[in-house]
């Protein structure tokens, strides 16, 4: 029945076509669907029609191959593929797409299923579930610590809300940074009254101090200008003009620049104008600094002294015509007196008015004050009237409060102020400083220097190089405290820094609250030490509530400020950053603001207080035979015999998978080749439906044929 068998073959050929349809147009169907996994229908030949068995080889013939006909065909088998579709980002933090083979593992009305649709979302009752089914995800759900429970068994994830992270008292500050070794301290300026001492004519005129004898009617000469502040004198009605210049020249060229470069032009004038010998003679009275004429000759003369300058010529005390009588007639000036120098001897000083200091022979000075609140031995320095320089006293100082700089003590020479310069640091700062003439108790002397109100002026304050490192800290109840270590340059000590902590009020520091860090010569750590042999920083709490009740543990810090040698710690070192700071490991109560998943599918809880902890862990499931998984709808398989048991494990390690938060997993339909197969089996069902119009018309024809 030849005819009957090419119907037969061609109606399973439109069948298993129709079936390879099937398949392809819900592939294509499904071709943006998540996790989907695409099907392929796999046809194989119909069992044979055996016409004629095959026989052997025989001695005298060959054997013969049977003759069969095929009776069609038939769908053998319709595969999933299980291949890797692409990850689309979401940004949404549950949504999980797999990166690797492995199913989710979820849990519908009972029954286990598994998906590579990773579209999950927290349900009221924390639990994760695949939204669109109320499938729950299965995997470990963590302890209140953050451990996961061992095995491997799974069950429902569940993560309730308003989890908190309890508070953790802090233990240790671990210290980091530089410490400026560049920067220096400052130390004490303490500046004197004005101090001037009796001109030997030596000085410019610019800058001298007139007074009257006691220091009334003082006044300092200003105003000269060099080349064009002129000096007139008159003598018997015959004057001689003077000019300032800024260097002098020599005698007889008009020109002077100190007194004695006047008086020396003056005695030229009158020697002129007496015709060699003048009975007048000009002077500096080395007693007074005072400018003097002398009338030596028989007869009277007349002087006066003018000055473009109004304050040297009210210093000369001439301006109006005086007569020099015969025979030791005289007139001063005004005395002069010069910014005091370190030569100049102490006998010889006045105070800003102009009026003597009062220091004479075998008077003895004391100095006495305090370096940090401390009071010196007292420095005693015995007057000489003739050698004890304003020098000797200022190196007395210095040696006195123990000051080793380069500067010392220093006489300004602007104003011939007696300057303490204090070497650095608050450990060397001078205060209460009193210098005083014991022997004499001279009144001008010691209203100079002595340690009333006014006689010494602070220019500058002592400071010392400070770092601070502050840091909050808690206690087992998590309160917060402030926490500053002052670190402060020790001045006394190379490579030495001491360093205190302070706690907010009304906490306190009940131990190890002071010590010394040490450093090696290349800034690298040596030793960090306590004072008191503490190993800690012991802070007592504030009271909660009731303050006679600390409800709080006590609070021990240890102060880690790196390993001998090391760098990693707190160093010591010229222009490198002076950052330093202080981490700690405490922290307050926290609530649960957000979760994440990682790539091994742990269940990251973020608090507020700026811990993590793991909350849960969602499980993997792989199989065997992955194809063998039934499709039970909503992108779930169930397991069969074919697939074999679940091995259930973790992403990455027992799982070579890795979990992608805030993706999904695409289809992996290839829609050009879902489309070409569409051309195949399309082509496949019009030649087997023309194999049976064909055996149609042969039919006929063979009907037509009997009749």
């Amino acid at each position: 029945m030849p005819f009957s068998g090419s119907l037969t073959s061609a109606i399973s050929g439109l069948t298993c076509h129709q079936t390879m349809m099937d398949v392809i147009s819900n592939n294509i169907a499904n071709v943006d669907t998540i996790g989907f996994k695409s099907s392929q229908a796999i046809l194989g030949q119909a069992f044979d029609q055996i016409l004629r068995n095959a026989t052997g080889a025989t001695a005298l013939s060959g054997g013969t191959n049977p003759v069969q006909v095929g009776l069609g065909v038939s769908v053998q088998a319709v595969d999933t593929s299980m291949t890797q579709g692409n990850l689309q980002t979401t940004g949404q933090n549950t949504d999980l797409a797999l990166q690797g083979q492995g199913f989710f593992i979820v849990n519908l009305n009972g029954n286990q299923y598994y998906t590579r649709a990773g579209a999950f979302q927290f349900d009221a009752q924390g639990r994760l579930i695949d939204p669109a089914t109320g499938a729950i995800v299965q995997g470990k759900t963590a302890d209140a610590q953050g451990n996961l429970p061992v095995g491997s068994a799974v069950s429902d994830i569940t993560i309730p809300f308003g989890q908190k992270s309890p508070a953790k008292a802090s233990s240790y500050i671990q210290l980091t940074g530089n410490l400026d070794s560049s920067k220096t301290p400052l130390g004490t300026i303490m500046q004197s009254q004005s101090v001037y001492a009796i001109d030997d004519g030596q000085t410019d005129v610019e800058g001298l101090l007139a007074a009257d004898n006691g220091g009334a009617n003082s006044h300092v000469v200003t105003g000269m200008v060099p080349d064009s502040t002129t000096l007139t004198m008159t003598v018997d009605g015959k004057a001689y003009t003077y000019t300032y210049v800024t260097t002098d020249s020599g005698t007889g060229r008009g020109g002077f620049h100190t007194m004695q470069d006047l008086v020396n032009e003056v005695n030229y004038s009158l020697n002129q104008q007496f015709g060699g010998t003048s009975p007048i003679t000009a002077g500096i009275n080395a007693t007074t600094g005072a400018m003097a004429f002398v009338n030596n000759g028989t007869s009277t003369h007349t002087l006066q002294i003018t000055s473009t300058n109004p304050v040297l010529q009210s210093a000369m005390e001439a301006s109006s015509t005086v007569t020099l009588a015969a025979s030791g007639g005289s007139l001063s000036s005004q005395q002069f007196s010069h910014v005091a120098g370190s030569s100049d001897l102490l006998a010889n000083l006045r105070n800003s008015t102009g009026a003597s200091l009062g220091i004479a022979n075998n008077d003895a000075i004391d100095v006495n004050g305090q370096v940090d609140g401390t009071a010196i031995t007292q420095g005693v320095l015995t007057v000489n009237a003739a050698q004890t320089t304003y020098g000797d006293l200022a190196n007395s100082v210095s040696t006195a409060f123990g000051i080793s700089n380069s500067t010392g003590t220093t006489i300004d020479t602007t104003t011939g102020a007696l300057t303490i310069n204090a070497d650095g640091g608050t450990a060397h700062a001078i205060s209460n400083v009193d210098i005083s003439d014991s022997t004499t108790s001279s009144a001008k002397f010691n209203g100079v220097f002595s340690g009333s109100p006014g006689d010494w002026t602070q220019i500058q304050a002592a400071t010392d190089v400070q770092q601070n490192i502050s840091t909050t800290v808690y206690d087992s109840l998590g309160n917060q405290y402030d926490v500053t270590l002052a670190f402060t340059r020790d001045v006394t000590r190379p490579n030495t820094w001491t360093w205190k902590a302070s706690v907010d009020a009304p906490a306190t520091i009940t131990g190890g609250g002071s010590g010394t860090a040490l450093f090696n010569n290349d800034g690298s750590l040596n030793t960090f030490t306590f004072d008191d042999g503490s190993t800690t920083l012991q802070i007592n709490p504030r009271p909660v509530g009731n303050s006679a009740n600390l409800s709080a543990n006590l609070i021990s810090l240890k102060l880690d400020a790196g390993s001998a040698g090391n760098f990693a710690g707190l160093t010591q070192m010229s222009g490198a950053s002076t950052t330093v700071s202080g981490q700690q490991d405490g922290y307050g109560l926290g609530v649960l603001n957000s979760e994440s998943i990682d790539q091994n599918g742990n269940i990251i809880g973020e608090f507020s207080n700026g811990t993590t902890r793991t909350l849960g862990e969602v499980m993997l499931a792989t199989f065997n035979n992955p194809n063998g998984l039934v499709n039970v709808g909503n992108n779930l398989y169930e397991s069969s015999a074919s697939t074999g048991d679940p091995i259930v494990g973790e992403a990455g390690s027992a799982i070579p998978t890795q979990v992608v938060s805030g993706s999904l997993e695409q289809s992996n339909v290839n829609l050009a080749t879902e489309l070409s197969n569409m051309i195949v089996a399309e082509r496949g069902f019009q030649a087997n439906a023309q194999v049976i119009t064909t055996s149609s018309t042969l039919l006929d024809t063979l009907v037509n044929t009997v009749h």
